[in-house]
C-alpha cells in the first residue's frame, strides 16, 4: 500500500515537471521571436540646433561685462523648454503640440502624415506668444506701456522731437524659433530606430546698438533712456511679417562719463516702415526732462551695416537750472521738537 502511494506521488511529480518544462519552453520560444515595437515615446525624435550667438559686433566703448543686460542680447542663454507645434500642411491647423528641451526631444503622439513644424522658445521674460492654434496666426508680442511711458510724445517742447501717436511697448527679449515645411512622418516611424527630424533654431528678433558722442554737459545727466520710433509692435512667427501696428520701443541707455557718451543695445521685432528715430530721454541732475531726437533711418536701412550699429551725431546739450549747477532737488530735514510723554506704569 505504501509502495502504491509512493509510486503515485512520483508520477505526479513527473507530470508536474513536464508541464513546467513545456510552459518554460513556450516562453523561451516567444522571447526569441522578433516582434516590431512602435513605442510612441521612442519612434520620432526632434533634433534642434539652437543658435545662441546673435552674430553682430558692438563698438568697443560698449562695456558688455559691466552691462550683462546688453551681453544677454548678443549671447542668448540656453532656453529651458521649447514647444514644437505640428500643423496640418493643408488646413494649417494645429495637429499636435509637444514640449522638448533646447536641443530637442522625443515626439510622443504625432501620427503619420505631412506637417508644417513651428518650434518656439518658452520662458522668455518680456516676450509673450498667442494664437498657436493656426500656423499663420501665431505671434510674439510684448506689453503695451503707453499710459506710463508715452507722456513725452505730448508734453515735450523740443521742436526736434519726432512725436507720434503710436503705442509704446516693452522691449522684447529673444525668442528662438525653428520652422520646417512638409515634414513627412511615415507609417510605423521608428521601426528601425528613431525617425529624426532636424531643425535649426535662431532668434526671431533683430538687435541693434547705438552710441552718442556729441554731448555737451554730460556731467549734468542723471539718467537716460531711449525711445525708438517706427518699430513693429509684434511679429508673426511663421512668416516673419508684422501686423499693421507701428510702435515706439522703450529701451535703456548708459551714461558713460569717462568716454563722454551715451550708449545702448536693444532688441526689436523689426523696423516697421518709414522713418526710424531714436529719441534720447534725459533726466538732468536738476530733475528736468530733456528730449533729443535723431533720424537714423539711413543707418537702419543700410545693407552694409551688417553689425546694426547706429551712431547719433546730432549735438546733445544738457543744461541745468539754478545757480549751483547741482541737483534742483535738495531735501532738508529739520530738528525734531522735544516731546515728553508720560507713560503710566501700574
Amino acid at each position: 500500500m505504501n509502495r502504491m502511494r509512493m509510486k503515485g506521488y512520483f508520477d505526479h511529480i513527473r507530470y508536474f515537471s513536464a508541464a513546467v518544462l513545456i510552459v518554460a519552453g513556450l516562453f523561451s520560444a516567444s522571447s526569441c521571436k522578433r516582434v516590431p515595437l512602435h513605442d510612441p515615446e521612442s519612434s520620432i525624435y526632434l533634433e534642434l540646433s539652437p543658435r545662441l550667438d546673435v552674430g553682430i559686433a558692438v563698438p568697443d566703448t560698449i562695456d558688455l561685462q559691466a552691462n550683462p543686460q546688453y551681453n544677454s542680447k548678443l549671447h542668448i542663454a540656453t532656453p529651458s523648454r521649447m514647444v514644437a507645434c505640428f500643423y496640418d500642411s493643408k488646413t494649417h491647423k494645429l495637429a499636435d503640440k509637444e514640449y522638448v528641451g533646447a536641443e530637442g526631444g522625443y515626439i510622443s503622439s504625432l501620427p503619420a502624415g505631412t506637417y508644417d513644424m513651428l518650434v518656439y522658445q518658452l520662458g522668455t521674460s518680456s516676450t509673450q506668444t498667442e494664437k498657436d492654434g493656426v500656423r499663420d496666426e501665431m505671434r510674439a508680442f510684448t506689453s503695451d506701456i503707453t499710459a506710463s511711458a508715452g507722456r513725452w510724445r505730448r508734453t515735450s517742447a523740443d521742436p526736434r522731437t519726432k512725436a507720434n501717436n503710436d503705442i509704446v511697448i516693452v522691449e522684447p527679449d529673444h525668442i528662438l524659433v525653428a520652422r520646417l515645411t512638409g515634414v513627412t512622418i511615415p507609417e510605423h516611424a521608428g521601426s528601425d530606430g528613431p525617425y529624426v527630424i532636424k531643425a535649426d533654431a535662431s532668434t526671431s528678433l533683430d538687435t541693434y546698438s547705438f552710441i552718442a558722442r556729441n554731448i555737451r554737459g554730460i556731467e549734468n545727466t542723471r539718467t537716460v533712456q531711449a525711445m525708438v520710433t517706427g518699430q513693429a509692435g509684434s511679429k508673426y512667427l511663421w512668416e516673419g511679417n508684422y501686423p499693421l501696428s507701428p510702435a515706439n520701443l522703450l529701451t535703456s541707455a548708459v551714461v558713460d562719463l569717462p568716454h563722454k557718451c551715451f550708449y545702448g543695445v536693444y532688441n526689436t521685432f523689426g523696423n516697421f516702415s518709414g522713418k526710424v528715430c531714436i529719441n534720447l530721454i534725459i533726466i538732468s541732475i536738476d530733475g528736468q526732462e530733456h528730449i533729443f531726437s535723431s533720424d537714423v533711418t539711413d543707418q537702419v536701412n543700410d545693407p552694409e551695416n551688417t553689425d546694426h550699429v547706429i551712431y547719433i551725431d546730432d549735438l546733445i546739450e544738457i543744461t541745468v537750472s539754478g545757480d549751483s549747477g547741482e541737483s534742483g532737488y535738495n531735501p532738508t530735514v529739520n530738528d525734531w521738537d522735544e516731546e515728553i510723554i508720560d507713560i503710566p506704569i501700574s
